[in-house]
């Protein structure tokens, strides 16, 4: 009896599995091929993917506008159940730190700075100019020591695990690592799953303050109005590219260990199956959940304010070779180098909103990476 024994399946390289995940998401994790090669460009990395062993993906990210930079890398994808655990060195420092030195420490811009940009832009909405803006501001740290970025991301991925957990490096030796709650979108041939968040509440640690925190945010009308704002621009950008297009009427409680959100899961039919989920990302990316509405106003005065983003508030994520993929909104994020730390937050301003509520949602935000970091907000008080 002759049996028919089926060809291997594309393996990784014996070294793709032994370096933590580049990125970690509840249904794959993929590792970059070779973690010490220089970044590709977009148009390099399309090229590069053509010519890659079966089942070869890109990771990459995009800055916040076409103008600022992109960073993609070959990776392999394997189950979260498989051999994705952190390498040794970064599973041996996994347990989340105390006590980690901070040198120096300031905002930018300071908060005082900030609070006048929340107002000029809400003066700004008053006059009719925009409707939206989402103002951002970094946090710099100086640290006693270097923070390994593969513990840090293994420390962010026990804090957050339904969040889309990522390290990717840069050209200039840093890396870009962040857990984000905010799915940009997923394609799977002609199916596209967008999950959209805009209006949020601080987490509080006694469990009836929570929900009552949570209802607020569910029934605030400032809130809802800003997540509505956003749900138009997205809608009014998909509809020529789908023929089916399913947006819940109402949004739902999105919660993360820190905060809660308000979210919008978005369902659509591509016309054209075979657009490449980057093409889709460029076409959708930035959503007013980073930028605001309408964008080239919000895109001028963010601009003005705050100067360029780089890579914080852009996209994050993977395609493979049928340009299927699923990318996130690139925040709760830090840019870490050697024993610098570079945090970014932003808050959505609208008509209503408070300068100092949006300063302190902007701290609430930090918090993601200062915990991944060992920090305690207690002792950056001044700068938050």
């Amino acid at each position: 009896m002759t049996q028919t024994v089926a060809p291997p399946a594309a393996q990784p390289p014996p070294h793709a599995a032994t370096h933590a995940p580049a990125w970690r998401a509840p249904d794959r994790h993929l590792h970059l091929l070779d973690p010490h090669a220089a970044p590709l460009t977009a148009a390099q990395a399309r090229h590069a993917l053509r010519g890659a062993p079966d089942g070869t993906h890109l990771l990459g990210a995009i800055g916040f506008t076409p103008q600022d930079p992109a960073a993609f890398h070959l990776a392999h994808s394997t189950p979260p159940t498989s051999t994705s655990s952190p390498s040794t060195a970064a599973s041996s420092t996994s347990a989340s730190p105390t006590g980690t030195v901070v040198l120096h420490a300031a905002s930018r811009p300071v908060p005082d700075a900030f609070e006048a940009n929340v107002a000029h832009a809400a003066a700004a909405i008053a006059r009719g100019e925009l409707h939206k803006v989402v103002l951002g501001r970094t946090l710099d740290l100086q640290l006693h020591a270097a923070p390994d970025p593969r513990a840090v991301t293994a420390r962010l991925a026990q804090g957050a695990p339904d969040a889309f957990v990522f390290g990717v490096p840069l050209r200039d030796g840093a890396q870009l690592v962040g857990a984000s709650p905010e799915r940009l979108l997923s394609k799977r041939g002609a199916q596209l799953r967008l999950r959209p968040l805009a209006g949020t509440r601080t987490r509080h640690a006694d469990p009836a303050e929570d929900l009552r925190r949570a209802h607020d945010l569910l029934h605030s009308a400032k809130d809802r109005h800003e997540h509505a704002l956003m749900i138009a621009a997205v809608r009014e950008t998909l509809a020529p590219l789908c023929c089916e297009l399913t947006v819940p009427d109402a949004p739902r409680l999105v919660q993360t260990p820190g905060l809660w959100h308000l979210g919008t899961s978005i369902h659509a039919t591509l016309r054209d199956p075979g657009l490449h989920v980057l093409d889709l990302v460029s076409a959708v990316h930035p959503t007013p959940a980073v930028c605001g509405v309408p964008a080239p106003a919000a895109r001028d005065l963010i601009g003005t304010l705050e100067g360029p983003r780089g890579f914080f508030a852009g996209a994050v994520g993977w395609c493979d070779a049928r340009g299927d993929g699923e990318w996130a909104v690139t925040i709760r994020c830090a840019r870490l180098r050697g024993p610098h730390a570079r945090l970014f937050a932003g808050a959505g301003i609208v008509a209503g909103s408070d300068p100092a509520q949006e300063r302190a949602e902007t701290a609430a935000k930090f918090g993601t990476m200062l915990r991944a970091l060992g920090v305690s907000p207690v002792d950056l008080e001044g700068a938050l």
